[in-house]
Formats: structure tokens, sequence, C-alpha cells
């Protein structure tokens, strides 16, 4: 008996890690559940929530004139026609055997219906001239000089540390930059030179004066400034959640005063707000967001972190549509959003198998779910990121890392390994632009 309970009597769902045969770990959830003094069956309300989310998803985008494959009709029906058999049988036994078959076949539906949306409305954006480029971008490793990260071919931009911009490396420069973040507000992000400071005020005296001698010598390469990251509607020991939203209204207004006229970025972390689960009180991102847009902070685009396949430290593997229902949520806001992204993968081929056992960082508390083998994480990247770049709200995406060693609060994300071969994903991502 799974007993849940809030500190508010209203209805709400609830969402439950379930491990699927293809696809690996997803959170999926229920569909609203009052409270009431009767058990649920657990099985039956994923079976009756995931079934609900693909049949209004089907509904929506028919109406907006998606041409919907017979298979997955025939899906949608199968779940349905199986769903109905659960709610009506009285053996317990055969309505989770029942419930289960109807939560995977209408799993098979949402990624097969995934799948086809990514295909169908970018062939409608490409051919659209009206609509802006999609634009793909790489973070340089802090271990490496430059002029390796732009050796890589595939990525319209690169993205740099501020710290790394050196005369000499400017000159290494290609035509289009990403340049920051001058400040990671998220937990461990801060340098250690940050970190020993004494208050606020000197830290926060230190970034600014960092920022404005950065900004002085701007490299006229830089189409793209990210200014802060990593912004997630919770403080921590060295950044209270006060200090990081006038940390960054300040170096806003440090950029703004700059007058180089180049974009800026400001990313949020745990874009569903997940964090907010295992703290009191908070805000979500998106709250954060609206705040800095009303006081007229110079924002160009807002960036969504995520850190997939990370707990506590980034976000557990979802399916398809629930990224389609988090954008839909950011684009309200009326920006435009680039994508900021990585996820753990060990193969340099996909059907390299993942090793048993997950990892964790002590020290960070970072911990790398092994619920998915290799093969598994490449075709959930397969899936949704076509789907991304079809929404128009998507200008870009970066990927955060490079070198597996280039963040030890995420390990396996790079895109190169540890023996200097390129990994599968990094294939994934060069397919985005074509």
């Amino acid at each position: 008996m799974l007993s849940v309970s809030r500190n508010r009597n209203e209805s709400g769902k609830t969402f439950v890690p379930y491990l699927f045969p293809k696809y690996g770990e997803l959170l999926i959830a229920t569909g609203t559940l009052p409270e009431r003094a009767a058990s649920y069956s657990l099985l039956l309300e994923l079976a009756r929530g995931t079934l609900n989310r693909l049949r209004n998803q089907l509904s929506i985008w028919q109406e907006g004139g998606l041409e919907i494959a017979d298979s997955i009709h025939e899906g949608t029906a199968h779940a349905t026609t199986l769903l109905s058999h659960a709610i009506t049988t009285d053996d317990d036994q055969e309505q989770d055997e029942i419930a289960q078959l109807a939560v995977e076949t209408a799993m098979d539906a949402i990624f097969e219906l995934a799948k086809q949306f990514g295909s169908e409305v970018t062939k409608f954006r490409q051919g659209n001239a009206d609509m802006h480029p999609f634009w793909l971008a790489n973070t340089v490793s802090d271990d490496q000089p430059i002029e390796v990260g732009l050796g890589k071919d595939g990525f319209d931009l690169i993205r740099v540390r501020p710290e790394m911009l050196d005369g000499t490396q400017q000159k290494l420069l290609p035509k289009r930059v990403i340049d920051g973040p001058f400040l990671d507000t998220s937990s461990h992000g801060l340098s250690e030179e940050l970190t020993q400071m004494e208050d606020f005020q000197v830290r926060r005296n230190h970034i600014l004066s960092k920022t404005r001698e950065h900004l002085n010598q701007l490299s006229p390469s830089v189409s793209l400034i990210h200014a802060v990251s990593g912004l997630n509607g919770m403080g921590h020991r060295h950044l209270s959640y006060p200090q990081q939203l006038e940390i960054t209204t300040q170096i806003l207004q440090v950029v703004e005063e700059a007058n180089h006229e180049v974009p800026t970025l400001v990313s949020f972390d745990f874009p569903w707000a997940e964090r907010l689960a295992s703290a009191v009180g908070g805000s979500h991102p998106l709250q954060i967001a609206d705040s800095l847009l009303r006081q007229g902070s110079q924002i160009s685009f807002l960036g969504v972190e995520v850190n997939l396949g990370y707990w506590p430290g980034g976000s557990v593997m979802r399916d398809p549509l629930q990224w389609i229902d988090m954008l839909d949520v950011w684009t309200q806001l009326g920006m435009p959003l680039v994508i900021i992204l990585r996820a753990p993968t060990w193969s340099t081929t996909a059907g390299e198998a993942t090793p048993a056992g997950g990892e964790t960082i002590d020290e960070k508390h970072v911990n790398v779910f092994d619920h998915e083998n290799d093969q598994q994480r490449i075709e959930y990247l397969r899936t949704i990121l076509p789907m991304l770049v079809a929404r128009p709200a998507v200008h870009g995406l970066i990927w955060s890392q490079w070198l597996d060693s280039d963040d030890d609060r995420y390990p396996h994300a790079g895109l190169e390994n540890s023996a200097g071969e390129m990994k599968t994903v990094y294939e994934v991502l060069k397919s985005l632009p074509r």
C-alpha cells in the first residue's frame, strides 16, 4: 500500500517511475485523482492517465492537420479496449496484468506518434522560408584548446567559457560563438574561487567586475551572450534564491550598458520544476523567467536546461508527450527557446551495452540511473530530439559537454569518451540539422 499526501486537499496527478521493457524507466502519471478513503489500483490509474494523454494529444494534432498513421490509431484503440477490460474485471491479478499491457500499448503509440510528429512538422519547418533556422552548438572543453572543438563538423556555434577567452584564444574563434555563462547558479556550479569568498557582497562585486572586464574586450565573433545559467527557483549554500535574482538582474544591466547589441540568453534548469518536490518553498523556474521579463531585463532567449538521466542533480527520463507539455508551458512567455541538454551515454556504437550498476559521485550526490541500456538511451534521443526541433519556439540546441570529464557532476555526458572516440550520441546530434 502506497499512501500519498500533500498539504492541500485538491485533486492531482501522481507521477510514478515505470520500467518499460522497450524504453527503460520513464516517469509517467495517473489521471487526476481526488482524495478518497478507498484505495486506487496503481496500474489501472497509470493506464488511464497514459491513455488519456495520448488521446488528448492525438486530438490536438489531428485538429492541427497532422496526418496520423493507421498503426497509431490501431494502437490507441487496442489500449482503450484493454483499459475497458481491466476496469470491468473483478480479479485483482488479472486487472493488473491487463492494465500493465494497456500502459505499454499506449506508450508504444506515444513513441510512434512522437516520431511521426517530429518527421512531419520538421518537413513543414524546412519548407517555410519565414521560419527562423534551427542551430546546433557544442560546448568547448576546458581541458582542450579551442581549435580542437572547432575541428568537429556538424555544429553551427561553439559555447566557450569566458575565462578561456584570453587574447591568444580569441584569434582562433570562428565567426559564431556563444560566450558564457558568466554565472552558473546551480548547486556546485560556482567556481572554487567564488565559494571561498567570505560573503555575498564580495562574491557579487567580483562577478560583476569580471563581467565588465570581459565585455570590454568582447570578441567580434560572439553571436550570443549566455549571461546566467542554472536558475531553478531554489537557493543553495553559497547563493540564496534572492541573491541569484539580484545578481542576474545586475549582470543583465552590465551587458546592456556594454551596448554590444549581442542577443542574450538566460537559462533555467529543472524546467519541470522537479526540484521543488524535495523542498518546502521555492518558485517554479517559469515564475523566475516571467519575473525577469516583467522587470524589463534585456533577455533575447530563454534556455531550458535538461540534465537528463541524473538525480537529484538533473531530470529523470519522461515520455515524449511530457516534453511537448513542458515546451508548451515555457512557450507561453512568448520568448524564443534554446534547449541545453546533456545525457549519460557510454558507447561508441549503438549496440554496446551500458555497464551494470549506476554510478554515484559522493561529493556532489549525483546518481546516474542504470535502468536503461545505452541503446535505449540513444533511441530515446533519436525520438525526442527531432520532435523538439520541430517546435517553432525552439531556435537552437546546445550540448553541454564535449568530454566525459568536463563536469564531474554529470559523468559520461560527453560527446567524446576518454579514449578520444566520438560516441553514438554525436552522430545523433549531427543528423538534426539535416
